[in-house]
């Protein structure tokens, strides 16, 4: 038996994939999980693993939930199973769904596997956690401070977690103190502001006489922030809003059906192979039985051009600019990655060359500012505690 602590546990969870900063250490589970029954779960795997980090690919976990134990595949290991995708093209109220709950189970888990001095160590303190909620659903409560502290709760307090994955096995006893919840997109400014040392970032003085927008492109939805000067928080719930009707992953389904149906058997697969290749001189997709190579360039260039199209018209009616004033725009986001030559293009042709470089900008690393916010956040908190 023994402790094992954690001081800092930072959680973002996006429609595809979980981000997890723990103690500093990154890692993402992609967000499939599938229920399965005990005798289901006690068959699933033949053979033990025989790294501990190969237990990221063959996460089997238990839980007790409302007196009741129930059994699950999470990540790598669920996803070619029919149930593991039925989320991610839909609204995902993280607030509720099980998927943000099992994902915060599997990644204590993941973590325990890999750095724990022994399977005995069995309880686990984690002094400070944190996550964030989007801004459409913060909207649903009278107050944000509501919502937020309706998903901090959920954290809050003991959990358990059992590791069926043979070669891993144990049980956990996981008791988190605090609890915090933050803002998806606006709170991300804290990582363009600070550095993991909590020394001022440079890159924040190109904001410091500018009103900025950010963006934060989900594969549900997308949150805008208008920051004042200097990257200061919103001034209210005005300055912050989602769009919940262009869903880039509704987009790319369409895209599935309607052209690539004989390449793509759901939506994440296709999902993958646009993240993997985007930045590739040619989308090319090799058949693993035949060896033949498809060149889908032409066809997934088209569709994200106008899903780009879409996107900033959204954008230009949702926060229209004041006569005589300019915006800073910061591109962040799981997509912010995959849509920034063509967001770039749709710039370009309409405003030129120079407003799209000076008042567009997609940072390093935009798909991790969340999470990077989260952990400088907690570094900033728990080192105030510290004194």
């Amino acid at each position: 038996m023994g402790i094992f602590k954690i001081k800092r546990f930072n959680k973002d969870s996006g429609n595809s994939v979980e981000q997890f900063m723990v103690n500093g250490y990154y890692f993402e589970i992609v967000t499939n999980v599938v229920e399965l029954s005990e005798k289901e779960a006690q068959a699933h795997f033949t053979s033990r693993i025989d790294e501990p980090k190969d237990f990221l690919k063959n996460m089997l976990i238990a839980t007790v939930m409302d007196g009741q134990e129930r059994f699950f595949l999470v990540g790598q290991a669920a996803e070619e199973h029919q149930l593991a995708n039925k989320h991610i093209s839909k609204l995902h109220n993280k607030a509720e769904s099980e998927i943000a709950y099992i994902c915060f189970l599997a990644g204590a888990a993941y973590y325990h596997v890999l750095h724990a001095d022994s399977a005995d160590q069995t309880s686990v303190e984690i002094d400070y956690f944190s996550t964030m909620l989007p801004i459409w659903l913060l909207k649903k409560g009278e107050k944000f401070s509501d919502m937020q502290e309706q998903m901090a709760a959920r954290f809050r307090g003991e959990h358990n977690v059992t590791i069926m994955t043979p070669g891993a096995e144990r049980t956990l006893s996981i008791k988190v103190a605090i609890s915090k919840c933050r803002i998806e997109g606006a709170d991300a400014r804290w990582a363009i502001k600070k550095n993991f040392k909590l020394e001022d970032n440079e890159l924040a003085n190109e904001f410091d006489e500018f009103d900025t927008l950010i963006h934060d492109i989900g594969g549900g939805t997308c949150d805008l922030a208008l920051l004042p000067t200097g990257l200061k928080a919103p001034k209210n719930r005005a300055a912050l809003e989602s769009l919940t009707d262009i869903s880039y992953l509704k987009h790319i389904e369409t895209l599935r059906t309607e052209k690539l149906l004989e390449f793509f058997a759901d939506v994440r697969s296709l999902e993958k192979f646009i993240y993997e290749h985007i930045n590739d001189s040619k989308m090319e997709l090799v058949d693993g039985s035949s060896g033949k190579t498809t060149d889908l360039t032409k066809v997934i260039h088209h569709s994200l051009r106008s899903y780009a199209k879409i996107y900033t018209a959204k954008v230009e009616n949702t926060f229209p600019l004041p006569q005589g004033k300019m915006y800073k725009n910061i591109y962040i986001g799981g997509n912010g990655t995959v849509l920034k030559q063509f967001i770039e293009e749709v710039i370009r042709e309409k405003f030129g060359e120079e407003i799209q470089q000076q008042y567009h900008i997609f940072p390093p690393d935009g798909g991790k500012l969340n999470l990077y916010a989260l952990e400088i956040l907690s570094l900033n908190e728990t080192a105030v505690a510290a004194l």
